[in-house]
């Protein structure tokens, strides 16, 4: 099979209302095109039939053609039975299929890798589907596949750990989330470099919790303690894991700055002492980084003489490109090419902190310390109106308001 059903199977979770269409029968009535045939929904699985019969069924029943057959779904009730019903259906199936003597290998896997996927849809809506599991690893060990049943088993170990630390974190038990925490931590020390990305999702996960549970000293060791071992792995999305990890711990720390603008000068750190630094990674070719650019520059031209300064760092390729782009925009801030703002170990500051989709824009604190990492819009400017006061429209604004009030 060249096309692995199973991954249709998945697509069929994401159709939502913005591409499926539910015409009214009407229409099809009033059409003058040539009548087809259409198919009816049937999801009932043959109770006999060869291995190829059942796979055909599963394909056949999950494709979207059989999904929007009649009586066709109004509304994303209906919608999500047929889902569930095609999902139910085809576990049946594979059951079957895995129920059959003299199975191939490759039958074997191409049947087990379709019921993982199938479980895991389904136990989003009833999560009595996860007590297969157990049953489709012992499955795997029996037949060889063992690398595929310690996949499966290592993201079962991660749900129930990220189940545990929220159901602790929810009922209020620090001491309890804190216990999962540790015993997680403590387990992906003993994988060290060989962590998988699956381990390293589920733990991020619950870290950005830490601060709740914990002192910010406490909070930021077990941060510094997990990104030295996510950025030491073999795996290099788990690399990338742990430099996200860092971005992450920034508000209330200081960030690494450092590079050389377009202009050929050197960032030197006294340079901003004691003022409001934006870092704003973003490219001309951007369209939401282009978009943030008058409300910047609006808060630029206002602010600056307060304190407020920004630090652009660009990912184009072209230095030239840039140069007229900024030109053209009137943008008065410095600018580095994103190659060129080199911090720790001659890495950039984008791979530093694992920006990996601009705009990324961090405010940095007139104390050198990072206030969000997420400083867009709105958010940019309120924290700019907490510093240093609010612009004169919003202040006459929010006098209005207040008059109104009254």
């Amino acid at each position: 099979m060249k096309k692995s059903f199973y991954l249709m199977i998945a697509a069929a979770l994401a159709l939502t209302f913005a591409n499926v269409s539910f015409a009214d029968d009407a229409k099809d009535e009033a059409s003058d095109a040539p009548k087809v045939e259409e198919t009816v929904f049937n999801a009932d699985v043959p109770e006999e039939g060869s291995v190829e019969d059942y796979f055909a069924f599963i394909k056949k029943v999950q494709s979207q053609k059989n999904l929007m057959a009649k009586p066709r779904p109004t509304n994303q009730r209906d919608f999500l039975l047929r889902v569930v019903t095609v999902l139910k259906a085809c576990n049946k199936a594979t059951d079957k299929i895995l129920a059959k003597d003299s199975l191939s290998k490759d039958q074997i896997t191409e049947a087990v890798k379709a019921k993982v996927e199938i479980i895991n849809s389904l136990s989003r809506f009833d999560s009595s589907y996860k007590d297969e599991f157990p049953g489709v690893i012992k499955l795997c060990k029996d037949n060889g596949l063992d690398e595929f049943a310690e996949e499966l088993q290592e993201k079962l170990d991660v749900q129930k750990f990220v189940d545990d630390f929220m159901t602790a974190l929810q009922s209020g038990n620090a001491d309890n989330a804190k216990k999962v925490l540790n015993e997680v931590i403590e387990k992906a020390e003993k994988k060290g470099k060989k962590i998988s990305p699956e381990y390293a999702d589920g733990l991020g996960f619950i870290l950005q919790f830490t601060k709740e549970i914990y002192e910010k000293d406490q909070a930021d060791k077990i941060f510094a303690k997990v990104i030295d071992l996510f950025t030491s792995a073999d795996n290099n999305e788990v690399v990338w894991q742990g430099r996200g990890l860092r971005r992450v711990q920034l508000p209330g720390n200081e960030m690494l700055v450092g590079g050389t603008f377009i202009d050929d000068t050197e960032y030197k750190a006294e340079d901003y002492a004691g003022k409001t630094v934006l870092i704003d990674f973003w490219a001309t070719w951007c369209g939401p980084c282009r978009g943030e650019i008058p409300n910047v520059k609006k808060l630029y031209a206002f602010y600056h003489e307060k304190g407020f300064e920004i630090i652009g760092i660009s990912s184009d390729r072209d230095v030239e490109t840039l140069k007229k782009f900024i030109e053209k925009e009137e943008m008065p801030w410095k600018q580095m090419m994103r190659d060129k703002a080199l911090v720790a170990d001659g890495q950039t500051m984008g791979a530093y902190y694992g920006v990996t989709g601009i705009p990324t824009m961090i405010l940095i604190g007139p104390n050198g310390k990072v206030i969000t990492i997420n400083a867009r819009g709105r958010a940019l400017e309120e924290a700019l109106a907490e510093i240093y006061g609010p612009m004169p429209e919003e202040k006459a604004a929010d006098e209005a308001d207040d008059e109104d009030e009254e």
